[in-house]
């Protein structure tokens, strides 16, 4: 008994270093947060996407969110503008610590393709609609 006991905490200590060595690539980008407060209204934040993984992000928001909490991701444009060619990504909240007056937040990407392989645009790229 006691060596199974064994085997299942070296497999989840295991797990937890692999996760956490992941490699995280700092960005600076903006995005819109979607969320709905327990009364089912819609709520709107912009803020900025601070590191990402292949599978997740990290930002602050000055709302508090709690673990398992589901978001709407929305890249947004240069300028801060909304982007009609960028969809909503629904995210899922891992967890979440205060920071000052604001809370800093890591969440997972439920579906779709993994942020390794998203092309982000450069810090000086402006978006701006092919014309033919």
């Amino acid at each position: 008994m006691d060596i199974l006991r064994k085997e299942k905490t070296e497999a989840s200590d295991t797990r937890l270093i692999s996760r956490r060595a992941e490699e995280r690539i700092t960005v600076d980008l903006p995005v819109e947060i979607t969320r709905y407060d327990p009364e089912g209204n819609m709520l709107l934040e912009r803020t900025r996407i601070e590191d990402v993984t292949s599978v997740g992000c990290r930002f602050r928001t000055q709302a508090e969110l709690q673990r398992c909490d589901i978001v709407s991701v929305k890249a947004l444009g240069r300028r801060e503008n909304s982007r009609a060619d960028e969809q909503p990504q629904l995210y899922e909240i891992m967890w979440a610590a205060p920071q000052g007056t604001s809370w800093t937040v890591g969440a997972r990407k439920l579906a779709g393709e993994k942020l390794a392989n998203v092309k982000f645009p450069p810090a000086n790229h402006s978006h701006s609609p092919t014309s033919k």
